[in-house]
């Protein structure tokens, strides 16, 4: 994996920005940030500081409403929606078929059973097939059970892809750490932990997520590990 810093522009103060290779397809990393919920937005918005983002979206309202620079979740403030330039807001899925990186944060609400229903999960995991390229890896964020994502997930891009997991695509968990109407704890201030489904996916993801959170990444041994509860 290459870590190339151009050196004289600055995030905030402090921060270079980094540009971080997909050291699957060599090229810089491209990022698809699927559902904007109070988890999606704030994390593309922060991801936007480093990468080219796209934020999408299958709700046309939800779009427009943050095109207009408003976000009824009252997670981004007007400000910070304005000042992610590096950051496309879509419904269309067309514009995620430029990117290298996909990361999902749809909604796994409990169903019945007290279980995670992963019904957006999957359609989330269908429309990702419909788009992906080899060399690209699919990061989830959405609260699942241990083997969600390599088990039910990955397999629905596999079908719908016609690529092979670990060969064609990879994939990654960073289990999102959200807590609604929070201020003071957000993405950058909260130890993240990340996982890849090899060496070299893992440490990609962690670089990825490393750019922007602050407080630092713990990297987990496997994405099974880091899905368990926390």
């Amino acid at each position: 994996m290459m870590l190339v810093r151009p050196g004289a522009p600055v995030l905030g103060a402090v921060r270079e920005i980094t540009m971080l290779l997909n050291p699957f397809t060599q090229t810089p990393a491209k990022l698809g940030v699927i559902g904007l919920g109070y988890v999606g937005l704030p994390l593309a918005v922060a991801l936007a500081e480093a990468y080219d983002v796209v934020g999408f979206d299958i709700s046309e309202a939800r779009i427009a409403e943050l095109k207009s620079g408003h976000d009824r979740t009252l997670e981004v403030d007007p400000n910070e929606l304005k000042a992610a330039s590096r950051l496309t807001l879509s419904r269309d899925e067309a514009d995620l078929a430029t990117c290298n990186v996909f990361i999902v944060t749809v909604p796994t609400p409990i169903d019945a059973h007290k279980r995670p229903d992963l019904g957006a999960l999957i359609s989330a995991s269908r429309t990702v097939g419909r788009v992906i390229s080899k060399g690209a890896v699919v990061v989830y964020e959405s609260t699942v059970y241990p083997g969600a994502t390599e088990e039910d997930c990955v397999p629905v891009i596999e079908q719908v892809s016609g690529l092979k997991f670990n060969r064609d695509f990879f994939a990654g968990y960073s289990p999102e750490r959200a807590n609604p109407g929070d201020r003071a704890h957000r993405l950058s201030t909260i130890i993240k932990v990340t996982a890849g489904s090899t060496p070299e996916a893992a440490a990609f993801v962690d670089a990825l997520y490393g750019a922007v959170v602050t407080a630092g990444t713990h990297l987990a041994s496997s994405i099974r590990v880091a899905e368990a509860p926390r």
